[in-house]
């Protein structure tokens, strides 16, 4: 699945278009069968947790265009940033985040990695940028997964206005980094996110307003899908009722049978020892007394 989905156009009709497409390609995908729950079911699943996840991807891509159309805003995407030792080092020391604030390291030192954020915002006209990894926020991302993240952005922070300096869209004087956790329940520290009713205060131009109407035309293009998706599980519950398997033959004792019908005999289902008849076993006492005489 694309990491971001074309969006270039936040009109009603552009979003509607974005929604379908991504409702239609959760249709054509390829999905494993569940043993428990079979094909049809399986499908209908898969098919609307595949556009739960791409509601996300859209979700992060409807607020870099709806940013992108304030006419304020250079937004980049997927951006790679240096993580430099000199990041790396004051972060292991752990000085607080006013006092980091203030520093602003060379994105082309000596770097230890990479690190990726979502969205890079910059306003060259008052000199600000701000690094951001989106979260749908439906629910809670592991709390293995959640440190990283903010480590990541912290640091990216550190060298954000060098790099953004290096892209010409400088000077840089105030830089800043969150989690943009839309619905506001992943879990993370409340004072390093942004939820979705903080955004256009945070941002000081509309951005809501387009991610909701395109949440809605997504929810429409699904609920129209849902009837044919729901249509082969309907027609198997309620369809015609199974044949039913033939009743087994249940062979003779082989004491009973001789010639062609040794065959039933042998080929009858199994039988434990609580099945069989103790009449048809000589018993241990009738065994010994015949050998005594």
């Amino acid at each position: 699945m694309a990491k971001n989905f074309e969006l270039t156009d936040v009109t009603r009709p552009a979003l509607i278009r974005a929604a379908q497409a991504a409702v239609a390609g959760a249709r054509a995908g390829e999905f494993p069968e569940d043993p428990i729950i079979g094909r049809d079911v399986s499908r209908v699943i898969s098919c609307v947790g595949s556009v739960v996840k791409r509601h996300g991807l859209l979700l992060e891509t409807a607020i870099a265009e709806a940013l992108k159309a304030s006419d304020r805003f250079i937004v980049l995407t997927n951006v790679s940033l240096p993580l430099t030792k000199g990041a790396k080092q004051l972060l292991a020391a752990r000085n607080p985040d006013e006092n980091l604030a203030k520093i602003k390291l060379a994105a082309d030192s000596e770097a230890d990695g990479i690190v990726k954020v979502d969205l890079v915002v910059v306003d060259p006209d008052t000199g600000w940028a701000g690094a951001y990894e989106v979260k749908r926020g439906n629910g809670a991302t592991e709390h293995r997964k959640r440190r990283p993240i903010v480590q990541s952005l912290r640091a990216s922070r550190l060298v954000l206005a060098s790099h953004v300096e290096q892209l010409d869209y400088g000077p840089i004087t105030n830089t800043t980094s969150a989690v943009i956790d839309y619905y506001g329940a992943s879990g993370f520290d409340p004072n390093f996110t942004l939820t979705r009713d903080q955004l256009d205060e945070h941002f000081g131009v509309p951005v809501v307003a387009t991610v909701d109407a395109m949440t809605n035309a997504l929810r429409e293009a699904l609920h129209a899908e849902l009837p044919r998706l729901f249509e082969p599980v309907f027609d198997r519950l309620t369809g015609p009722e199974p044949c039913q398997p033939a009743t087994p033959k249940v062979g003779r004792r082989r004491s009973d049978v001789t010639g062609a019908d040794a065959f039933d005999a042998l080929s009858a289902p199994p039988i434990g020892p609580t099945r069989v008849s103790r009449c048809a076993v000589p018993s241990r006492s009738r065994q010994t007394a015949r050998t005594k005489h």
